[in-house]
């Protein structure tokens, strides 16, 4: 009895190893972003070229030929021939690849965008591969140049994602989940200075003055005293339509759209402000002009400080 008892022990023994769940394959995932060009923010594309590389043991898997772009298009990837470093299989290619960004443009032009390269095997779940980030090496080219932007940092890191359906694969639960390895590197930018603020607003800015050098013509002057205001909201609402066609569209209120919706709201209350100056000045004459040059100095003063409260909240 206790050498049958002792054998189905020692068979237990031997099986368990077999009834274990297999470790995933570990692969070591690394990339270098070269350039960032064709910055499109209306349609909310940029084009990357960037250097992408594989550190792996498992002989039976090849990542350098099954990883996907999940956020964007790979129009080209040159491959280099995989090659052992000891024991370990090393595969790098260089990619040039599209990438659907979408941009924050709540704050612009002062916005900080933040751009993604997001990596998955096409092919095996986290089941049988994981990635994990060289962040040791994966950086970006430091003499990068992006017409409006400085880089302001980068950063790999990996994470699970997770897509709830089959694929149709029938032989699958309708709701079953596939859950994949993504490599993440982000890179930051930001705008450097006020300078481009002051380029997108200059001709806003300027306009909202010379409607205010009205407040210098006698209400009577009828022609340059409402002609100065009509003109300076004309042109508001012309930079308005130049400025919204190079940005997405949104069903929120960006910077710039605030601070143009100020300025048409300050040129139209300087209109009424004519109207109702002539109205007084027709009655009594000093009055009108006192009230003209109080508005002189209002105007500007107050309409400066909304556009300053507008941009740094």
């Amino acid at each position: 009895m206790t050498r049958i008892v002792l054998a189905f022990f020692a068979v237990l023994l031997t099986g368990l190893p077999m009834l274990a769940k297999a470790e995933p394959a570990k692969v070591t995932v690394g990339t270098y972003v070269n350039q960032i060009t064709g910055v499109n923010l209306r349609e909310s594309l940029v084009n990357v070229d960037f250097y992408i590389w594989f550190r792996w043991d498992d002989d039976s898997i090849n990542p350098l030929e099954t990883f996907e772009l999940m956020n964007g298009k790979i129009e080209s990837r040159t491959p280099t021939p995989v090659r052992k470093l000891g024991d370990v299989n090393y595969g790098q290619a260089r990619v040039l690849a599209v990438l659907n960004q979408p941009w924050d443009v709540k704050n612009f032009p002062l916005d900080r965008q933040t751009i993604r390269l997001e990596i998955e095997d096409s092919d095996l779940t986290a089941e049988k591969i994981v990635y994990v980030p060289d962040t040791e090496n994966s950086t970006v080219n430091p003499d990068m140049d992006i017409p409006g932007y400085v880089l302001d940092g980068s950063a790999a890191s990996v994470k699970e994602h997770m897509y709830r359906t089959n694929y149709g694969d029938i032989s699958l639960p309708k709701d079953h989940e596939s859950v994949y390895s993504r490599y993440t590197q982000s890179i930051v930018l930001q705008r450097p200075d006020s300078i481009y603020y002051l380029k997108t607003f200059s001709t806003i800015f300027i306009s909202s003055l010379v409607a205010f050098l009205a407040f210098m013509v006698k209400p009577v002057d009828l022609d340059p005293r409402f002609g100065l205001g009509i003109g300076a909201l004309f042109a508001v609402v012309a930079s308005y339509f130049v400025i919204a066609s190079d940005l997405p569209r949104s069903s929120g209120f960006t910077l710039s759209d605030r601070v143009n919706l100020a300025s048409m709201a300050m040129i139209f209350l300087s209109l009424m402000q004519s109207a109702v100056s002539l109205m007084i000045y027709e009655r009594n004459t000093v009055k009108s002009l006192l009230l003209d040059r109080v508005s002189l100095i209002v105007f500007p003063i107050v309409y400066g400080l909304l556009c300053l409260w507008l941009t740094v909240t």
